[in-house]
């Protein structure tokens, strides 16, 4: 999840939530309340809880300010927002591949029905292209049921335990193409 804080007198800032520390998250919880679970936050942030998105885009924001100020940092809760990164965007379109490929909807039905994540997404063109490999069915669902005809693996599939070999780190940031602010 992005919290992107659009600003009206400056630049957007999005704030990559998977980025949070260990230390950043005990802070988070105790600046929001001193009662809230992290899973609580996380829920919140869903929801676009203001005080969850000040919080947590304050914390992330102070990694390159540290002089800033909670009191200092205080948007309107218009300029902020949850955003679903690149990432989560794959994440949703493989479960949407595994229930389109139970139902037979004419095209343009299953477009309307798949667009209202263009609302979510911060790259909007890269969730309007995922929503058309979707219906041309050029995206591929999730893994099956295994099958107990062959044991044995085929190409496509994997049974190494070895670390991937993929040019992109694991903590990589697939959310935008642009660089974070943080």
């Amino acid at each position: 999840m992005l919290i992107v804080h659009t600003p009206a007198d400056g630049p957007v800032e999005r704030y990559d939530f998977r980025t949070v520390r260990t230390s950043e998250a005990s802070t988070i919880t105790s600046l929001v309340t001193a009662d809230l679970a992290w899973q609580q936050v996380r829920q919140q942030l869903r929801d676009e809880d203001p005080d969850v998105m000040r919080v947590v885009a304050f914390v992330l924001k102070k990694r390159s300010d540290e002089s800033l100020r909670i009191a200092d940092f205080d948007p309107l809760v218009g300029e902020l927002a949850v955003k679903l990164d690149r990432r989560e965007i794959e994440e949703w379109a493989t479960i949407a591949a595994e229930k389109i490929v139970s139902v037979e909807l004419p095209p343009a039905v299953l477009e309307a029905s798949l667009s209202s994540i263009l609302d979510e997404a911060d790259d909007v063109e890269h969730a309007r292209a995922t929503i058309q490999k979707l219906i041309s069915g050029k995206f591929p669902a999730g893994p099956a049921e295994p099958t107990t005809e062959s044991s044995d693996p085929t190409p496509a599939e994997s049974t190494s335990s070895e670390a991937s070999s993929s040019a992109s780190s694991p903590t990589s940031s697939t959310s935008t193409d642009e660089e974070s602010t943080t």
